[in-house]
């Protein structure tokens, strides 16, 4: 192994930290400014220092990536585009990005930035990968939920489409998918696509049966030991989470990464020491997902930091003065390491750099993105779409004034031939595909396509909208794709032929109005739904209602079909799901019921979506789905107060706080 096969990513929250990261060896630092990026609690750079960092950082042979990971609105637009144009005046290494109207102007206007794909964008199939490359991605983060085997194959073919692929090895572990938890989003607002989750994960719940109280929590990511492993498999990137921890945490974790990169180029024996990386900020270590072991083992039922725990156990304290005695030598191993990194950072002055060259704040070339074309004014009314999930209810397909969707498990692998009959026997149905589709999985939904062709499909993954472009179909990208502003539905319909695309629940009126879709393309938005939190490839009913099973095997996806419900201390009950074929998921107490997007916006939307699942939550619906059906229709050809009433005496109780606040 040679040190250019690797690069060792650091996490950059605040000066001292890209500081502490440039001393501890890293070969890349990701960062962000003050707007538009994934960390809003971190202290971030400003344009000022921008420079200064750069030129500190390439003196030290170090790399700056600057992250741009959220999702943007339409209003925004103006203000990243002369940002970007900023970018272009400096020696940035690369931009971090998720939203895909952004990814569309940097590939357009900005082609000399290096673009990077964020782990947001939730990447684990060879589909998203040709789809990431085709606007330019030179890398993608992998999803932390991928096995080594799993990466391997990603990482053998990205080489062939020359994306590097990068994979966190150290730091928090999210429980749910990332870049589709909209759990602290539908709580108070705060969006993980914007930066501002506020981790309901590893807050306090009731006591669960199996006797949790932080039920949701996962222990740290430490693949320490998996760096061989990672190597073979063709990782390029070695990425450290941690943009809201202090310098002394980013520089132990980088130091021994360093360290332990060095031993494997130089062909020494790896270290099982982890007794640094136990000394700062940990919830206790696991590379369970790395292994494939998901399950029981990868909880802690106490999100604060284990280290205390951690070597009272290793020094086998018996007493309170024992323990005490654990706390004072972790206070002052803490206190050498702040002193050490002060020393070794003394003398990077960024002041002396920071007028150095153009001047961030000064006239800058913004160039001017074409006008976006006014949409056709919509032919009668919206046409309403309705999502199904079960096979007794495919007969509803047969009526012509209504698209049904059909949602295809994310064990697809298992079911795909079973599906291609029950759609020949059902032409009129319409496949609706997950946002999770991994490894075989993908494969199969590739298989489904080729038999089925169907007219239209609605999808979640952007790995099977590059099939569908692929094949020539009619394609929507789904709610979980994360569509919220004008760029990302032109980026949508140019590059990849898309025919239609839902716009972001997310969003509120004033966030919504000023959207524009091209005129080939249909808009879709749900205004009825069960509200998906996240979904996550662990099991959630071993910390909650419990499981006889250690981990999770491939049956638990393909037979497992369970519910039960959590209650957060602080607010909410929520619903945990297991359906059949599918990851698990926690949904909303209450359904979503948004009927005044309908008098807010009258002419955004040309397709009207309906969620008629069987997802178990509390909201209580009086009424066939038949006449569901036939209410929300009459809805859409007169929109009247009595008939929102009627909808709301038939399906309550309902919520609609998203649509209030927006992102």
């Amino acid at each position: 192994m040679t040190r250019d096969q690797f690069e060792l990513l650091a996490p950059g929250g605040d000066l001292e930290s890209i500081k502490a990261a440039i001393a501890a060896g890293a070969d890349a630092i990701y960062c962000g400014l003050d707007r538009f990026n994934a960390r809003n609690r971190a202290a971030n750079l400003t344009l000022d220092n921008l420079n200064g960092v750069l030129a500190l950082a390439h003196q030290h042979n170090c790399k700056i990536f600057l992250t741009l990971n959220v999702l943007i609105l339409e209003s925004e637009i103006p203000a990243i585009v002369r940002l970007l144009s900023q970018l272009n005046t400096t020696n940035i290494d690369g931009v971090i990005v998720q939203d895909l109207g952004l990814a569309y102007i940097l590939k357009h206007h900005f082609p000399q930035l290096d673009v990077h794909a964020s782990t947001q964008l939730n990447t684990h199939n060879e589909g998203q990968i040709l789809f990431l490359n085709q606007l330019t991605a030179s890398r993608v983060n992998l999803s932390r939920e991928l096995n080594i085997n799993e990466i391997k194959h990603l990482a053998q073919f990205g080489q062939q489409h020359n994306v590097q692929m990068e994979v966190f090895v150290h730091g928090s572990y999210c429980i749910g998918f990332s870049g589709i938890c909209y759990i602290s989003s539908a709580r108070n607002g705060a969006s993980g696509n914007r930066g501002r989750c506020s981790q309901p994960c590893r807050e306090q719940y009731e006591t669960t049966k199996t006797g949790n109280d932080y039920p949701l929590n996962m222990k740290d990511n430490s693949a320490f030991g998996d760096l061989e492993a990672l190597a073979e498999a063709g990782v390029y990137s070695l990425k450290v989470e941690g943009r809201i921890k202090k310098s002394h945490y980013v520089y132990t974790v980088v130091d021994n990464w360093r360290k332990q990169i060095d031993r494997l180029c130089d062909g020494e024996t790896l270290s099982q020491d982890t007794t640094e990386l136990y000394t700062v900020f940990n919830r206790d270590f696991s590379n369970a997902f790395l292994q494939g072991e998901y399950g029981k083992s990868m909880y802690i039922d106490n999100p604060r930091d284990h280290a205390v725990k951690h070597f009272s156990k290793i020094y086998q304290c018996q007493s309170v003065d024992d323990v005490q005695q654990v706390k004072k030598k972790l206070y002052d191993d803490k206190t050498a390491i702040i002193e050490n990194v002060a020393r070794k950072t003394q003398d990077f002055d960024i002041s002396g750099f920071e007028n150095k060259g153009s001047s961030l704040k000064g006239a800058i070339d913004v160039p001017m993105l074409p006008a976006l074309a006014t949409p056709p004014e919509r032919e009668g009314n919206a046409r309403l779409a309705v999502l199904i999930s079960s096979v007794e209810d495919c007969y509803l397909a047969q009526q012509d004034n209504i698209d049904v969707y059909y949602q295809l498990p994310m064990g697809l692998a298992d079911e795909w031939q079973n599906l291609v009959a029950l759609f020949a026997a059902n032409p009129q149905l319409k496949p609706w595909f997950p946002a999770i589709l991994i490894g075989d999985d993908y494969q199969a939904a590739h298989n489904f396509l080729v038999e089925v062709k169907p007219q239209w499909l609605i999808t979640n993954n952007a790995g099977v909208g590059i099939t569908a472009q692929q094949l020539g179909l009619n394609w929507v990208a789904g709610p979980q794709m994360n569509t919220t502003n004008s760029y990302a539905l032109k980026c949508l319909h140019e590059e990849f032929a898309a025919s239609g695309a839902f716009i972001s629940n997310e969003l509120n009126m004033k966030q919504m109005r000023h959207i524009k879709r091209p005129a080939a393309m249909r808009s879709f938005y749900s205004i009825y739904h069960p509200n998906t939190l996240l979904i996550s490839r662990q099991c959630l009913f071993q910390q909650t209602e419990g499981c006889k099973k250690i981990k999770v095997n491939k049956g638990c996806l393909k037979r497992c079909n369970k519910r039960t419900s959590i209650i957060n201390l602080k607010d909410n009950p929520y619903v945990i799901q297991k359906q059949r074929g599918s990851h698990n998921a926690i949904y909303s107490e209450h359904n979503v019921m948004n009927l005044e997007v309908l008098q807010d916006l009258p002419q955004l939307f040309t397709d009207i979506m309906i969620d008629l699942r069987d997802i178990q939550t509390e909201t209580k619906v009086n009424a066939s789905k038949e006449q569901i059906i036939e209410q929300f229709v009459a809805l859409l050809d007169v929109s009247t107060e009595n008939q929102a009433e009627l909808l709301q005496q038939m399906i309550q109780p309902t919520r609609n706080a998203q649509y209030q606040k927006g992102l």
